[in-house]
């Protein structure tokens, strides 16, 4: 029987290819749309397509046969495997998938769903082993025009050597060749993204107030903000606003904001930032805020104006930006800038405070959610450091990568689970895995505070590449996190690739979840700053209002 040539799947790819697709289904950290999950249950076929191919041509060279009723009945086979796996893949996954969902409190999925996500991952399978199928074209085509290179009977007489040396060869190619592209890509993006950050969004038009950069009287030019910074600056509640919320007389918060554009260096932009503290008489307030920005100079506006509310407007904030990349991009391409850029504004803004007079200088406290966090704890680069040099700190969302977080949490008292560590050797420093643990903390805690908020579920906290091949303390018997599902196990590699998925859904949750800290922010807020004189009902308001916000994302900003 002739077979088109789209139908002639191989026997051990599809068979791999099924199991691929069965483990992207097991329960990860995060539960994902329909629609995300047949993409990488789709992606998962593929890749373990192409791993079955490999392993069925060193079988059938190991075991030299070729048997006729394999060749008229091995779809026959794969078929009922199939069935079978599908019905129990099904009610599994809704299963696994559920759980998720309800550990962040998303509703189940329905059989329509199901039935969607699997045509999603059919369409997605589809197209990546038609794409992989043109690319061993290409090779086959290569291997003919180098004629006794690639000799047929001297590959076939080679055997497994010659299949792991091609293997091998055509790694090394593809991984030279990601490179190399991707490094061209990112500079192209680089050239994109800055175009980005120069343009000008009529949603955010030059402030009226001299206390806003880019404003009158501002030394930074409002064009060169920046288009994170112009978000910045221009939002924000004014001291009428405040004012209603919480009751209480206000006036309007300090926002500075220095872009890239706006100095040629680190320590320039750090100077320029310094003026305007002065130029705002920035000292007289009661906060002084210093954030640590995400890749793109992105600034999480809870985090901001949650402290605004909370101190009536009488805050400085200084901020100056040191890259137009998004957070992964500057993460893994220029990892330099963030700690660079965020270390050259601290040291300029702490030697203008440390000369003002010591009884009447504002509190300086520091913010940072996921590379902004890891910035400025790399800045520092001690918990000694920190705590000499602020009043306060918190620390959202710190990447799992991060060397203070993780000394902290090897420094744990016995028994204290990692998810939840307690360091009694570490006074100043608390961790908290929910905001209700932020707002019901009564215990012993030395000033200056410092804050780490870490939702047990928030794969940027928890994920690093130990994770492809090695279990993690997280996923232990009395170190998991409630909010993880019970179904989830760690499965070499699939955990890792279940993480990497994740990464991409962890803004896609509501607050208290995930990598989302804007409710917990506030409440911490209170815990290192003081509550500013403001009664039980005033603090509900202002979480109210906090909690109504629809916070971007900081993994993609």
């Amino acid at each position: 029987m002739t077979y088109p040539r789209w139908a002639r799947l191989d026997y051990g790819g599809v068979l791999v290819g099924l199991v691929f697709v069965a483990l992207s289904m097991t329960p990860s950290m995060l539960p994902r749309p329909w629609y995300y999950q047949g993409a990488v249950s789709g992606m998962s076929f593929a890749g373990g397509y192409a791993l079955g191919v490999a392993l069925w041509q060193v079988v059938r060279w190991a075991i030299r046969w070729r048997n006729e009723w394999l060749t008229v009945w091995g779809w026959a086979i794969i078929t009922g495997v199939w069935a079978v796996l599908f019905v129990v893949l099904v009610r599994l996954a809704t299963e696994w998938q559920n759980g998720v969902r309800e550990a962040v409190g998303w509703e189940p999925l329905d059989s329509v769903q199901g039935w969607l996500l699997l045509g999603v991952a059919v369409v997605v399978a589809a197209v990546c082993v038609a794409i992989g199928r043109a690319i061993a074209r290409v090779y086959r085509h290569i291997r003919i025009r180098t004629g006794h290179l690639f000799d047929r009977r001297g590959w076939r007489g080679s055997g497994a050597l010659a299949t792991l040396s091609a293997t091998g060869v055509t790694a090394f190619g593809l991984v030279l060749a990601w490179l190399v592209l991707s490094t061209g890509v990112v500079l192209f993006l680089d050239s994109r993204w800055e175009v980005r950050n120069n343009a000008m969004d009529a949603e955010y038009p030059r402030p009226t107030s001299e206390l806003r950069s880019g404003g009158p009287g501002s030394l930074v030019a409002w064009e060169d903000v920046g288009s994170k910074g112009r978000s910045v600056v221009a939002s924000g509640p004014s001291a009428q606003q405040i004012s209603q919320v919480t009751g209480a007389a206000a006036i309007e918060p300090i926002r500075i904001y220095v872009g890239l554009n706006s100095a040629p260096s680190y320590e320039a932009r750090a100077e320029l930032a310094v003026k305007e503290l002065e130029r705002t008489h920035a000292e007289e307030r009661a906060v002084l805020v210093l954030p640590g920005l995400t890749g793109t100079g992105w600034l999480e506006p809870q985090a901001i104006d949650s402290l605004e509310y909370l101190h009536g407007g009488d805050t400085a904030m200084v901020a100056a930006q040191y890259s137009v990349s998004p957070s992964w991009v500057s993460s893994v391409f220029h990892p330099e800038q963030s700690i660079a850029g965020t270390s050259a504004l601290y040291t300029a803004v702490k030697a203008w405070w440390d000369a003002l007079p010591a009884g009447t200088r504002p509190q300086l406290v520091v913010y940072g959610v996921s590379l902004g966090a890891q910035a400025l704890q790399e800045s520092f680069g001690t918990v000694d450091a920190l705590v000499d040099g602020v009043d306060g700190a918190v620390f959202a969302g710190t990447p799992a990568i991060t060397d203070l977080s993780t000394e902290l949490r090897a420094e744990r008292d016995p028994g204290s689970p990692v998810t939840w560590p307690v360091v009694s050797s570490q006074p100043h420093v608390q961790f908290f895995p929910t905001a209700d643990a932020v707002q019901s903390f009564d215990g012993t805690w030395a000033a200056p505070r410092i804050a780490y908020l870490e939702h047990g579920n928030d794969p940027v906290v928890w994920m690093d590449w130990s994770i492809f091949y090695k279990k993690p303390e997280w996923l232990s018997a009395g170190q998991r996190s409630p909010d993880i599902a019970d179904q989830m196990v760690f499965i070499p590699l699939i955990t890792g690739l279940q993480g990497l998925a994740d990464m991409a859904m962890a803004e896609g949750v509501p607050d208290d979840a995930g990598h989302r800290y804007g409710d917990a922010t506030f409440l911490s807020w209170v815990q290192i700053t003081g509550s500013s004189g403001l009664d039980q009902a005033a603090l509900d308001r202002i979480q109210a209002v906090i909690d109504s916000y629809d916070a971007e994302a900081p993994i993609s900003q």
